[in-house]
């Protein structure tokens, strides 16, 4: 493991070989406040431009191979892209029966080297924060070690055995766990290792889902740990981000933390995995001095408070410099929200897809920053992929409307509390979470 100080001389060593990239992507709102000549914390190895060209987000797979020529003249169009983990999962299904050719972490990385070549987006390849499986051809040999993940099987089969055989050959591991156990400083090692594996690929960094889905599990339904005890765990995940984020930092890529977790005066981001040991601070602390992303994977789950509390928190990242990506789960079925879109007062309010597509959008403006970007897709778009398929990622014209110049201030936060205001230089955005109610008011000469 990296002590802090490693961390910080990692990041320094590769400060000035990328000075140029950083002085030419965009500028830190939280500042080099020590002058150790470290990297802003909004960082990114590519030059974000959000305020000129509305930064959009593809994130999905192909799972019947390799992108056709077609889906990567759609991604070009974004402006950042992630290869999803179900890439090439039916590629050989009739075959040899295995998830892409046995080798996903090779198979993301072909994607993301074609996408480069097509002059598309940076893209990064997925990793879970949470659990190893067979699809990743290195992670096998560590699965064998079954002492190093949570003796515990819920959920497991399907990362372990699944995704080494589509169905069709009858093959299993026998293996029966799969979360890292983060505690054991051989299971951090290896996790680690993994790291240091995609590192080496293709992409231009890693995004790394689940991050504390069991810390925050308070139903237990992923472990049987006490709080006392995610406490503890938790704790040791964010001694392992930094080390991992730090050591991505350090070769040039770049790292993405999906989390449910918030600020404290904000509270956890969605109704479950909602029992957080350590607040969003703690994280921030543990990973001070080192570029990353927070993804917020619900965004607008919901309306109410639980779309308050995600503007106020995502205001709060950007007045601290951290980058949030967005994802805005759009399902037909329930209006706009999975069941159903209700206010405080339990009233149903109906979106149509562009309406909720808008609805996001403004809730996004009014808390973007520096290296933030913005998802959108069709989670009902097709029956298998539920909602990471190609086919729910469609390139709205919107993002070619909303040109928003710098912001002219913070956004401004009502007394009622649920009405939000920021003006740009060609514009102004507002957006109530409690009536789902929105303005995008941008004029463009």
């Amino acid at each position: 493991m990296l002590s802090c100080h490693r961390r910080f001389l990692a990041i320094a060593l590769v400060a000035a070989s990328l000075a140029l990239a950083a002085c030419g992507s965009n500028p830190s709102m939280a500042s080099d406040p020590d002058g150790s000549g470290g990297l802003p914390s909004t960082w990114q190895p590519w030059e974000w431009t959000g305020y000129e060209k509305f930064p959009s987000l593809y994130f999905a797979a192909n799972p019947d191979g390799p992108y056709t020529p077609e889906q990567l003249d759609k991604i070009t169009r974004f402006e950042l892209a992630i290869v999803e983990y179900r890439a090439g999962q039916y590629m050989e299904e009739f075959t040899t029966g295995l998830w892409a050719g046995g080798d996903l972490g090779g198979f993301m990385d072909e994607q993301a080297e074609r996408i480069a070549i097509h002059d598309g987006p940076p893209t990064l390849v997925y990793r879970s924060a949470q659990w190893a499986s067979t699809m990743f051809q290195p992670q096998r040999q560590i699965l064998e070690r079954q002492h190093l993940f949570l003796a515990d099987d819920r959920d497991c089969w399907g990362f372990i055995d699944y995704p080494l055989d589509v169905g069709e050959t009858g093959a299993e591991t026998g293996l029966s766990y799969c979360r890292w156990d983060v505690r054991q400083p051989e299971a951090r090692r290896a996790f680690m290792q993994i790291v240091e594996r995609a590192a080496e690929g293709q992409s231009s960094g890693v995004f790394f889902d689940n991050a504390h889905s069991v810390a925050c599990d308070e139903a237990r339904q992923l472990s049987h740990l006490s709080r006392a005890q995610r406490k503890a765990f938790m704790d040791q995940q964010h001694e392992l981000y930094a080390d991992a984020f730090a050591f991505l930092v350090a070769h040039g890529k770049y790292p993405i933390l999906s989390t449910t977790i918030g600020f404290t005066r904000n509270g956890p981001q969605v109704p479950w995995e909602n029992d957080c040991p350590r607040s969003e601070e703690a994280l921030l602390q543990a990973l001070d001095g080192i570029p990353f992303a927070r993804n917020n994977e619900f965004w607008m789950w919901n309306l109410g408070e639980t779309a308050t509390r995600q503007v106020r928190n995502a205001i709060d990242e950007t007045l601290r410099g951290i980058p949030t990506i967005v994802h805005t789960p759009y399902f037909p079925s329930g209006g706009g929200c999975l069941g159903g879109c209700f206010n405080d007062e339990g009233e149903r309010i109906r979106f149509t897809q562009q309406a909720f597509l808008e609805f996001s959008i403004a809730a996004f403006l009014v808390t973007m920053g520096p290296g933030d970007y913005f998802g959108f897709s069709n989670m009902e778009a097709e029956p298998e992929g539920g909602g990471w398929f190609d086919e729910s990622w469609v390139y709205h014209d919107i993002y070619d409307t909303i040109r928003t110049g710098a912001p002219l201030g913070p956004p401004i936060e009502r007394m009622d509390g649920n009405v939000f205001v920021r003006r740009f230089e060609r514009g102004t955005v507002s957006i109530d979470t409690h009536a789902g109610t929105y303005d995008l008011d941008f004029q463009y000469p």
